[in-house]
């Protein structure tokens, strides 16, 4: 594991204490975890964000999130996102179940 350092102002390290003391935890794992549930939503945005440009199929996002081809559709329902599936995009999933 690598160390960094990093500042935050007062009343947020007021407020990360507090909830590390409600979840029983220290400080740092509660970091990390922030950090990891973080870097997941920004994953998912920058995901979603190329399914709307049209630059990855909705298999792709499944892949990319680490989830299913049917939690991807409930996703994209969640986000009331079209889902755009074409000839093109059955065939890559075509491919994908070879």
């Amino acid at each position: 594991m690598t160390t960094v350092t990093t500042r935050v102002p007062k009343p947020m390290l007021s407020e990360i204490d507090k909830v590390s003391k409600e979840k029983h935890m220290d400080r740092s794992t509660l970091l990390r975890n922030l950090i990891a549930c973080g870097l997941q939503e920004e994953r998912k945005e920058r995901v979603l964000w190329m399914y709307k440009q049209r630059r990855i199929t909705l298999q792709k996002v499944g892949d990319m999130l680490d989830i299913t081809y049917l939690d991807a559709l409930e996703l994209l329902k969640r986000e009331d996102l079209h889902i755009d599936y074409g000839l093109e995009e059955l065939k890559e999933d075509l491919r994908g179940l070879r």
